[in-house]
């Protein structure tokens, strides 16, 4: 889920109501203008637009719990059921953080990994369809989901259907898969892909060359960062991040293992309709 941290133009944090079409909405999933005459906003996963309205913050069972005990409330993130529709003129709302100036943390969705091809000291290779790939990728970072290791990227090009990650020296050669953390800290917009139910990056797109409307949002990625119950949060820098080897203090890490280590992305997202 997509989780407010702060604003860079030292707004308040601001929620309104609005009409959205009918969807179960989850708290914290990204939002964006409907299609035209829909007669409100949507999912950015089942949208193709690129007007980002906000993110939702609401994601119980309507009506919204009043945190007293009663019949027919549920009570826990079952996800906000909208039900009224725009031909009957019945369009619910539902609560939206909607600052132009808010960063949001995302996390790196990790469930669909990317297989590594022959991983060598400075590279690391994948197979990709005809016409995708990662090209100028420099600046990003290849984790290593199953051992725990953080590879700077340098460059990146595709040669027909291969995309080849060249790392700093040292990259781990056990390694046989892993995810795709942004470039951050450019101060530009990129296209970021999104998972289907708009909560999470999809961290194993494949085809980074081809993004458009529909599949990615437009964002600047601020900053990475690793978060765990042993570590807490750590910012990734190339210069900080010793090498290869992961963030400081960190030795193997797998996402998901014993201390609970998450992958995120703060990021500012871009073509906010109120700006």
């Amino acid at each position: 889920m997509a989780k407010f941290k702060y604003t860079i133009d030292g707004s308040e944090l601001v929620i309104k109501d609005l009409p959205a079409v009918p969807d179960t909405y989850q708290d914290g999933e990204v939002l964006i203008a409907a299609a035209a005459e829909a007669g409100g906003i949507s999912s950015a996963g089942v949208g193709t637009s690129d007007s980002f309205v906000g993110v939702s913050n609401q994601g119980e069972t309507l009506p919204a719990a009043s945190g007293f005990s009663a019949a027919g409330i549920t009570i826990g993130n079952d996800g906000a059921t909208l039900t009224g529709t725009q031909a009957a003129g019945t369009l619910d709302t539902l609560k939206v953080i909607i600052n132009p100036g808010a960063v949001y943390a995302l996390q790196y969705d990790v469930s669909s990994p990317i297989t590594w091809g022959t991983v060598t000291d400075t590279t690391i290779p994948f197979t990709v369809a005809s016409g995708e790939g990662w090209d100028n990728f420099g600046g990003g970072w290849a984790y290593s989901i199953d051992t725990g290791e953080l590879d700077y990227v340098v460059s990146s090009s595709t040669t027909t259907t291969v995309t080849t990650l060249v790392t700093v020296t040292g990259t781990n050669t056990a390694s046989a898969s892993g995810i795709l953390l942004q470039q951050a800290g450019t101060g530009l917009a990129t296209r970021v892909p999104l998972t289907a139910d708009a909560l999470s990056i999809a961290a194993g797109e494949l085809n980074g060359d081809t993004l458009t409307t529909g599949d990615s949002l437009a964002m600047v990625v601020l900053e990475n960062r690793l978060e765990s119950a042993s570590h807490g949060s750590e910012y990734l820098r190339c210069k900080v991040t010793p090498g290869p080897g992961g963030a400081q203090n960190q030795s193997v890490r797998p996402v998901g293992g014993r201390d609970l280590t998450k992958v995120f992305a703060y990021v500012k997202i871009a073509g906010n309709v109120w700006a």
